[in-house]
């Protein structure tokens, strides 16, 4: 198991939770996120890490409760379209012990930057093994996984994960494409696993939270429920 990341109590400071209070305050009246973070993050002084969860971490009320909507746990016997690096980088975040954090739309996000740099391949490789495990323990009916091709060497992580679908007796493959967010986006069956906003938010299918899920049956993780912040839960509950 990697070491726990859940090292909150540097970042979740009382002027913490009152930048967190003041962003979702200012968001729910629609002003521009990236102004907002600019001004709650310069008038609390918030660090890097701390920006980010406040980015990532907190939508309005609206786009919570809409994307919390759309979300399902159960893949058995589904089709599953799956935005691979936006699930594995999740899964290497975690194992590299950045902050990870069940957003106010509840869904998993991490702070982590990676932007497609990889430096550590034997853990990312292992995050390989994480998903196809849990694939295999939940058998889906197939699995299409899609890959930027501007990630370094997306076509070997290509090969190599759908050798370990071969071995494992799942049905699907994996696909090295321009854009995976314009693919994802065009599919119009099955079951999404991302965590990405703006496919989530241009979908029509419903959505899954696959690397939580993996990453709940590897390691028993317990995340950071942004919403538990003082200010947020009692605004985030349906009408």
């Amino acid at each position: 198991m990697p070491e726990s990341n859940q090292k909150f109590g540097e970042l979740l400071t009382a002027e913490f939770n009152k930048a967190c209070q003041d962003y979702f305050y200012m968001i729910n009246r629609h002003f521009p996120e990236r102004g907002c973070l600019k001004l709650v993050g310069d008038r609390y002084r918030l660090g890097g890490d701390q920006r980010t969860i406040l980015y990532r971490g907190i939508s309005s009320r609206e786009r919570s409760l809409a994307r919390k909507a759309r979300l399902v746990t159960d893949i058995r016997n589904t089709s599953l379209v799956i935005d691979g690096y936006n699930v594995l980088f999740t899964l290497l975040n975690y194992r590299l012990g950045r902050y990870t954090f069940i957003s106010t739309d509840g869904i998993l996000r991490d702070a982590g930057s990676l932007h497609g740099r990889l430096r550590d391949e034997a853990t990312f490789s292992a995050c390989f093994g994480l998903l196809v495990n849990h694939l295999a323990a939940q058998r889906p009916q197939r699995a299409e996984i899609f890959f930027d091709a501007p990630v370094s060497h997306s076509a070997r992580h290509t090969t190599l994960i759908r050798q370990m679908l071969v071995d494992r007796g799942l049905q699907g493959d994996c696909f090295v494409v321009r854009s995976a967010d314009y693919s994802l986006k065009q599919a119009v069956n099955g079951i999404l696993a991302t965590s990405d906003t703006a496919i989530i938010d241009h979908t029509v299918l419903p959505v899954t939270d696959l690397s939580r899920a993996v990453l709940e049956q590897a390691y028993n993780a317990d995340f950071l429920l942004i919403q538990d912040i003082p200010g947020i839960r009692e605004y985030l509950q349906p009408d």
